[in-house]
């Protein structure tokens, strides 16, 4: 087994993390001795993996004495307080977009994000990047799913919103300054027959209920729909920026609503790698569902997680270098996927090609 020995301010964030998950208090011995050095390294590791304001309520449950230096959580606070604000812009956009539609026949059901939140001890504190949503017909009788969300994006484009419907998956647009991604599937479904098949598996365990945020609601998926589709998710980011923020939201399913996969699930390499999502969750975030999983692979998993090989900075000289840096991380990362699900090369690199076609301007981007 290749673990990487966990520094002092990783170890230092998991604790943060446990004790925010479980809204207990901190293990007292990861911060007796730490340097305003150590405490600046875990607020850069925590903004890094998308989880900046969850160790945030690890850190306020510390006795004084063991915080980090005034000036220090002064910044931290300060960087919460502002991501609490967005979050509440996120929930009261979902929710007028959603009142929107709904006036116009179109169901939306929220994917992650705010409503995922809610399951959260301090919802305001799951950080999220863009509001994802999938619309379809409230009356197939009246509209084909189809037509509701060509129509979502219309009524956008009505309103004078530039909308971008090139691609399959989803359009995306901007709402009031907030990206929105209104998705047609839930996954790439052009990259192989497990996306497919998933896919299909998802829509099937979709039973949304309303959810009520902390401003306004929004229709959200059910247990079952969230097991396989975080889980796939995750999958889908191993070796293309898998982040401890996804880690904390199966831990956040496993703790606060149960596992349910489909019993259509059966690729053993997305099973294996659910199962070593649920021990990596026991091991450093506090969970106890009982999983074995594939020690290596849960090793890997970490190591890419906290130190990926590839990240999205390109580390190049020139152009040939920017190239070259970008074709080693496409081939490495389908390495990578193909451990916890059949993937193809030749519709990866396709992918590839159509991305940079319709935009020249990332081919030798840094």
């Amino acid at each position: 087994m290749n673990t990487i020995a966990l520094d002092t301010s990783a170890q230092m964030l998991f604790a943060l993390l446990r004790a925010s998950l479980h809204e207990q208090a901190p293990e007292m011995s990861y911060f007796a001795e730490a340097t305003a050095e150590d405490w600046k390294r875990c607020y850069r590791l925590a903004v890094a993996q998308g989880v900046m304001a969850l160790a945030w309520d690890g850190v306020v449950k510390l006795p004084y004495e063991q915080q980090p230096p005034k000036g220090q959580k002064l910044a931290w606070a300060t960087a919460v307080e502002a991501y609490e604000q967005r979050h509440s812009r996120y929930c009261q956009t979902v929710d007028e977009l959603a009142r929107l539609y709904a006036d116009h026949g179109i169901a939306t059901m929220q994917l992650k994000g705010v409503g995922y939140s809610v399951h959260y001890p301090v919802p305001s504190h799951r950080e999220g990047g863009d509001i994802d949503i999938y619309t379809y017909s409230q009356d197939t009788a009246r509209m084909s799913h189809a037509e509701a969300n060509a129509l979502a994006d219309q009524l956008m484009i009505d309103q004078g919103i530039e909308v971008d419907v090139e691609y399959y998956k989803h359009s995306t647009f901007y709402y009031k300054g907030i990206p929105i991604e209104n998705h047609k599937s839930f996954l790439n479904i052009d990259e192989g027959p497990i996306f497919v098949h998933t896919d299909r598996v998802l829509h099937q365990y979709m039973a949304p209920t309303m959810t009520p945020l902390p401003v306004g609601q929004v229709m959200t998926p059910s247990v079952a729909f969230n097991s396989l589709f975080l889980a796939f998710h995750a999958a889908r980011h191993y070796g293309s920026g898998l982040a401890l923020h996804h880690l904390c939201d199966w831990a956040v399913l496993v703790s606060r609503c149960g596992v349910q996969m489909p019993a259509e699930v059966k690729d053993e390499r997305f099973l294996r790698f659910v199962d070593v999502l649920t021990m990596l969750c026991n091991r450093y975030l506090g969970t106890t569902l009982v999983a074995e999983a594939d020690e290596e692979l849960a090793s890997e998993v970490l190591n890419e997680i906290l130190c990926p090989r590839y990240t999205d900075q390109v580390k190049g000289k020139g152009k040939v270098g920017v190239f070259v840096y970008k074709i080693r991380r496409l081939f490495y990362n389908h390495k990578l996927a193909n451990r916890v699900f059949a993937t193809s090369i030749v519709k990866r690199l396709w992918s590839s090609i159509i991305f940079h076609i319709r935009k020249p301007e990332t081919i030798f981007k840094w």
